[in-house]
């Protein structure tokens, strides 16, 4: 059995004790943390979670509970300081994305991890999407020959991402996916936002991207929560154009699990897509228990995690600029 903490008892961390840890037999939370009396309190009467295993402090619910890995699903502006301060501590960490908001402060955790051995992982769980293994499989198979195009568009009326900046709560997964299905890193990012961004806590409803890889590939990405349109799934609709054929991922309205490819006579053939034994976040977490128990890794290490941190970097400077920008490479 492994104790875990969990630090965030908001909404997002409500929703991930009420859905996510029931699914596991083999980890228990073992103590939950808030600085906040008040999201304690409200975490308790929502959840029917023990007054006693209640703490203010990440070091308070170490020692008391003798716990080694944390959750942490806290606000994006506590991630760099949460991280910061669980890795000193000397514990494990699975933490949401982007776990920084530029690429400096990313190496920099990933190393501090890394210096004390730590496991330190990211809730990219969009690579825990049952297509994604299946898109990926196909790209390494150059099922459709060699890839000459891609477009991935993203819509849905979702008050979390127009309220926000779309970037930053929303494209990074969309960032880390291209990394993930491609096996490439990003050279450079021309982003143009629905709104003027000059911040990471600028709002934006959306923006147009043009997102380069190596081995000269370009991803023509659309990110939208306005206007009217079928919804697409959380993943987006790709079509990834090949010599060969067309493989497409995600249909409108939200079919994540449609995968297909079609000929250049126009025929269509579907692809299978298996169900995974545990689905998006539950897949995450089991990866990352498995990672502290000493027999898996993380689904998106942090240290690998730090490219994509350095593609939402790049889209926030070509948003704020105007201008075509390079992604820092290493």
């Amino acid at each position: 059995m492994t104790d875990l903490i969990q630090i965030g008892l908001g909404p997002w961390g409500i929703d991930w004790a009420t859905n996510i840890f029931p699914q596991f037999t083999d980890a228990k939370v073992t103590g939950w943390v808030d600085a906040s009396p008040g999201a304690r309190a409200a975490f308790v009467a929502e959840t029917g979670a023990d007054p006693a295993t209640m703490y203010a402090t990440v070091e308070e619910a170490l020692e008391a509970t003798g716990a080694v890995a944390v959750i942490a699903p806290v606000a994006i502006g506590a991630h760099a300081a949460v991280a910061r301060q669980v890795l000193e501590a000397g514990a494990h960490l699975l933490l949401e994305k982007p776990f920084a908001l530029d690429t400096a402060t990313a190496r920099e955790l990933a190393g501090l991890a890394a210096e004390r051995g730590l496991v330190f992982g990211i809730d990219q769980n969009y690579r825990i999407f049952p297509a994604a293994p299946v898109v990926r499989d196909l790209l390494e198979r150059q099922a459709v020959g060699t890839i000459r195009r891609v477009s991935l568009e993203w819509h849905r009326i979702h008050q979390g991402v127009r309220d926000s900046n779309a970037l930053v709560e929303l494209a990074i997964h969309h960032f880390d996916l291209m990394r993930h299905l491609f096996g490439r890193e990003a050279v450079a990012i021309t982003c143009v936002p629905v709104t003027p961004v000059q911040s990471a806590q600028d709002r934006t409803p959306g923006a147009s991207l043009i997102v380069e890889l190596d081995g000269g590939l370009t991803i023509d990405y659309v990110l939208s929560s306005q206007g009217v349109d079928a919804q697409t799934p959380w993943p987006g609709v790709w079509r990834i154009s090949g010599d060969e054929g067309l493989i497409r991922w995600g249909a409108a309205p939200d079919d994540h699990r449609a995968v297909s490819i079609s000929n250049g006579d126009g025929n269509t053939t579907a692809i299978e897509v298996p169900e995974l034994p545990l689905f998006e976040r539950a897949g995450v977490l089991r990866a990352f228990i498995d990672a502290v128990e000493g027999t898996g890794a993380p689904t998106s290490p942090a240290a690998d995690n730090a490219h994509s941190v350095a593609m939402l970097e790049a889209a926030l400077t070509s948003a704020r600029t105007g201008q075509r920008t390079r992604v820092e490479q290493w």
